[in-house]
């Protein structure tokens, strides 16, 4: 099942820019810029804030390969952590690619099996080395991400799992 991470296009009276939000609905898209904004801005109302829907500009998330269905939960969090992914940013998934940790890590052992990850046989000590999400990896980061800011990961729609 594909997800979409919906974009609009926000400004604030008073400010020369323009940026894009995610989120599930125009309102909730003003309330997060009012909150980032009314921060330095006391003056700031809810009417200031122009919300448009950018269809261009939406995010449609990848199937979660199957792939993923035979790597514990406890492994994912490792390859998300790898990516990059967070709950609290959720769309800067994939702006890096590893995980530093010793070579017989279990857990890197199980996306390393399962083709997410593969290892460097390099690091700063010999117990240790760097493991790098292949694409495969990269894939099922972005598939498991959150839709939105402060959601939790894809974890019941994992494929081999019910929803």
């Amino acid at each position: 099942m594909r997800r979409i991470r919906k974009a609009y296009r926000v400004s604030v009276l008073g400010y020369d820019f323009e940026s894009t939000v995610y989120a599930r609905t125009a309102s909730k898209a003003r309330y997060q810029v009012y909150l980032d904004v009314s921060d330095c801005n006391d003056d700031v109302t809810f009417a200031d804030i122009k919300v448009r829907r950018s269809n261009t500009e939406d995010i449609t998330l990848p199937n979660i390969p199957d792939e993923s269905s035979r790597v514990s939960q406890r492994a994912l969090e490792k390859l998300l952590h790898a990516c990059g992914a967070t709950r609290e940013r959720p769309e800067k998934c994939g702006y890096r690619e590893h995980f530093y940790c010793n070579s017989g890590n279990g857990d890197m052992a199980e996306l390393v099996s399962a083709g997410l990850m593969i290892s460097s046989k390099k690091g700063w000590d010999k117990e240790s080395c760097y493991f790098y999400a292949t694409p495969l990896g990269q894939q099922t980061a972005l598939a498991l991400c959150p839709l939105y800011r402060g959601e939790d990961f894809a974890w019941n729609t994992r494929a081999g799992e019910k929803a």
